[in-house]
């Protein structure tokens, strides 16, 4: 399958799910989330058949989501919505938390579930929790999405 990462750096869960995908068969292209025109380019000349977004800062452009399924890794659990949210979890001492795979939408981090991975919260640094727990909720997230939109029959579950 070609996959599509639209994100707004490489960094270490990008890399994870990158060599994790690839490794599975897929073919990759990894584009910057520069703005909106880059986006879209992107997408006309990879031809994804899927768009992943491991990590964003900003909403996906409209005409990439109507057109094509675009799955974004959120640090949340179902229904936490918003940057910031590992932060959140830990400011708010949670003892579990976890990582959703959401279809993007109008709203941001609001879109139809398509996996959804809970952990235990460990007492550490946001950087340590995000390099091991969250990345590995990530990759079975990703995984459990992807083998889900294989599925012809698979529907996902709203957030409402």
């Amino acid at each position: 399958m070609r996959i599509l990462f639209l994100t707004h750096s490489f960094n270490s869960l990008s890399q994870r799910l990158y060599v994790l995908l690839r490794d599975s068969g897929h073919e990759i292209s990894v584009e910057y989330d520069i703005n909106d025109a880059v986006a879209l380019e992107a997408v006309d000349l990879f031809q994804p058949d899927l768009i992943i977004a491991p990590f964003l800062k900003r909403a996906i452009p409209e005409a990439l989501w109507r057109s094509h399924i675009c799955l974004v890794v959120h640090p949340g659990i179902p229904g936490d919505r918003g940057p910031s949210a590992l932060d959140w979890a830990i400011l708010n001492d949670e003892t579990s938390w976890g990582v959703t795979i959401l279809q993007a939408n109008a709203e941001m981090d609001a879109g139809d579930i398509w996996a959804s991975i809970e952990f235990p919260m460990r007492r550490t640094s946001k950087a340590s929790l995000y390099r091991n727990e969250v990345a590995d909720a990530a990759v079975k997230g990703i995984s459990l999405a992807i083998e889900r939109y294989q599925q012809d029959d698979f529907k996902p579950t709203p957030l409402n």
